[in-house]
């Protein structure tokens, strides 16, 4: 299930006093709280606006597909007739679902609950590695089992799943890639409102998607530099190697097959292996090449550092509807939102501060928690609500001034949620 149109996505988006507009819809007068295109490509402060001038609204309309506005802090209360009325919309339960990682709680069970699962995932991805190094087949079916369970807790440990996936681990790359897309890919598919089964057959294929690296020349696929021409044609191939693998004994899914197989073609018609474009893949297989990407773009490779979850976002923007499908991306935007539980910030006054709750309601003022360091290990200290400071009109409230890739400055994700779980 996909978004199909403009009226579809407006109408999945609507929150009690936050509303997705279209940008010629804006007026004077509204605050403008989340534009369609990252903030750092704007000169608009990062805490949201008052739109007060003509010339910033012409600049909207001429960059941005859609525009969140904040009617409680807007001086201008008028609102699209789609949004004459007070309160939720018939389609509420869309717009919870959108919202489910941004209503999701991380604190000492959630973490704990979740690293069971995690772990889970983590054996079986090894398992899958050490299998095909053996060249023994793949046990589809005990894969299967752990992406049930982590269909199981998926709603209600899913902030604290993705605050895993925040784990990076240069070593264990491939292991905890799988990991994360398997992770990423069921949460995107429970925003966009598929049913259970399409739910875990996209974890499966999440976790299933990278195998056919493991048939790769490891001098090439380890490569720090440009890869030459023949180089790049060998390690294309992995996507072949992949769906042949899991093809091979006990057939897994359709969807997942293919989603091994094409979640490295584009709607362009310039991706590989068989330079499919548009509608002919599969939507599994979209979403997990955007997803597949995120995670790409969010890790260190060897051949390239890890960026923020900002500037992932907007590689991915930049590139919709060219490397990525369009709506997959406005999916993953949504479901992930401004920033992440786990997302690594800077704080105005130069603090650093792991991110712990950005419900909607918030805005750009989550609730985050104090980095605190002792010789070389790291740990979570003091709790700080940045929309208490703002109801209780501080001066000088603390906000976030830079989202921060994961492992900045050597901070290691691990020892923080170590942190979490011995509170």
């Amino acid at each position: 299930m996909t978004i199909q149109s403009w009226e579809e996505f407006q109408e999945r988006s609507i929150w009690e006093y936050e509303l997705k507009i279209h940008p010629a819809d804006l007026k004077l007068g509204h605050f403008v709280r989340q534009l369609s295109i990252p903030w750092e490509r704007t000169h608009f402060p990062l805490q949201g606006f008052m739109l007060e001038t003509f010339e910033r609204k012409k600049w909207i309309q001429e960059h941005c597909d859609w525009v969140v506005i904040d009617m409680d802090r807007s001086a201008n209360p008028w609102r699209p007739a789609t949004y004459a009325r007070h309160g939720l919309s018939s389609s509420e339960a869309g717009s919870a679902r959108v919202d489910l990682l941004r209503r999701g709680q991380v604190d000492q069970d959630t973490i704990r609950d979740a690293l069971k699962t995690y772990r889970r995932l983590d054996d079986q991805a090894e398992s899958l590695l050490a299998t095909i190094n053996d060249g023994t087949p793949i046990d589809i079916a005990e894969a299967s089992r752990a992406v049930g369970e982590l269909a199981d807790g998926m709603e209600k440990n899913i902030a604290a799943l993705v605050w895993l996936t925040r784990i990076k681990q240069k070593d264990r790359y491939t292991a905890q890639h799988c990991i994360n897309v398997a992770i990423l890919a069921m949460g995107l598919a429970v925003s966009l409102g598929w049913s259970r089964d399409d739910i875990e057959m996209a974890g499966l294929a999440g976790l299933l998607h990278d195998v056919g690296k493991m048939r790769l020349d490891l001098e090439i696929l380890n490569k720090t530099g440009r890869l030459t021409a023949e180089e790049f044609e060998h390690v294309k191939q992995h996507a072949q190697f992949g769906h042949d693998m899991v093809t091979a004994e006990t057939p897994v899914p359709f969807p997942v097959a293919m989603a091994v197989l094409c979640h490295h073609e584009r709607p362009d018609g310039t991706g590989y292996p068989k330079g499919l474009s548009g509608d002919q893949t599969i939507p599994m297989a979209r979403l997990i090449s955007v997803v597949d990407a995120y995670d790409a773009i969010t890790s260190n490779r060897v051949y390239d550092p890890a960026r923020s979850h900002h500037q992932a976002l907007g590689i991915l923007w930049k590139n919709r509807d060219r490397q990525f499908d369009k709506a997959m991306v406005e999916g993953l935007t949504q479901f992930l939102g401004w920033v992440t539980p786990g997302t690594l910030v800077r704080l105005s006054d130069h603090r650093l501060a792991m991110v712990m709750e950005a419900p909607s309601t918030r805005g750009f003022l989550p609730l985050v928690r104090l980095v605190e360091f002792n010789d070389d290990h790291c740990q979570l200290g003091e709790e700080l609500d940045l929309a208490r400071q703002r109801e209780a009109r501080i001066r000088n409230p603390v906000r976030i001034a830079e989202v921060l890739p994961d492992g900045h400055d050597g901070i290691d994700m691990r020892q923080l949620t170590d942190s979490m779980t011995t509170d």
